[in-house]
């Protein structure tokens, strides 16, 4: 049953995605040369003031329902939920089951399993929690500044703070960070997003993000309120959900009695700051096949 079980936690690491406080939809992937950290650009600039994403250490999300979908399920709107009609549900947790998802790793989630019916399955479904939580200490190649009420300081070295903070239309955080002169053990930050891009945007409840990591996996990503349909104000955001294009179907025959995965969250943290660094989340998921 544990093999088989891999099969029901690859959606857990497929559905987050740019969506923190920055105005891209998509941004470059850093350039990491000597485990030193700038914007992937041409030209002789070190800074990442346009922003980046790059490898964090641990990313954390809560998951309460994952579904296979044979076909695209329909989006939530305002007025109505998602149309699952396409899907089979294969785990459910009501209370919600954290994941730490680092570079290559496996991972387990507590609740109920279902096997899937056999089938060829080229999207995926998740219900989850809009918090994330972010651990990461690094080197960039241009001195950069804490943010302020995170710890402050200024130097090349720098990491995630432990705290908590809240993205939304209209206010978000800024003590995300802290950098110095030598090495700093990080802490994990935990941001609750109730908007996508810029704080200062107009409200935003619908995303999407597409080649993740290179791939032809595309996500779309719907902020809802407590009736699952999609959040019409920022102050009524309480869960995100997200619905995935594979980049391979996954195919569940009666044959399968597991999957090999490795999860790749190669664009996992999102670096933004012309002096002050902000850190927030960016794209990752888990390349599979099955057994």
């Amino acid at each position: 049953m544990k093999n088989i079980k891999y099969l029901f936690l690859v959606l857990c690491t497929i559905f987050v995605f740019e969506m923190i406080s920055f105005n891209k939809a998509e941004a470059d992937e850093c350039t990491v040369t000597a485990d030193v950290i700038k914007k992937a650009s041409t030209g002789d600039d070190d800074s990442i003031r346009d922003g980046c994403d790059t490898v964090p250490d641990i990313y954390e999300v809560k998951i309460y329902k994952l579904y296979l979908c044979t076909s695209a399920p329909t989006e939530p709107t305002t007025t109505s939920t998602a149309v699952l009609t396409p899907c089979s549900q294969i785990f459910n947790s009501a209370s919600g089951a954290t994941a730490s998802v680092t570079q290559g790793s496996d991972i387990d989630l507590d609740g109920t399993y279902t096997r899937p019916p056999n089938g060829s399955y080229t999207h995926g479904y998740a219900y989850m929690d809009n918090t994330f939580g972010i651990t990461w200490s690094g080197q960039i190649a241009s001195s950069m500044t804490g943010s302020p009420s995170g710890g402050g300081g200024t130097g090349v070295y720098c990491a995630s703070v432990a705290g908590s903070g809240t993205h939304a239309k209209g206010s978000t955080h800024n003590n995300s960070s802290i950098c110095g002169t030598s090495p700093i053990t990080a802490g994990k930050f935990v941001e609750t997003l109730r908007q996508f891009g810029g704080s200062s945007n107009a409200f935003t409840s619908r995303a999407t993000a597409t080649n993740i990591n290179g791939t032809t996996a595309s996500i779309v990503g719907i902020l809802v309120d407590t009736n699952e349909r999609r959040a019409g104000l920022t102050g009524n955001v309480v869960k995100l959900e997200g619905i995935v294009t594979f980049a391979n179907p996954v195919v569940v025959t009666t044959e399968t009695t597991s999957l090999s995965m490795s999860f790749n969250v190669g664009e996992g943290m999102h670096l933004n700051g012309s002096t002050v660094l902000q850190i927030g989340g960016g794209p990752f998921q888990a390349i599979m096949s099955a057994n």
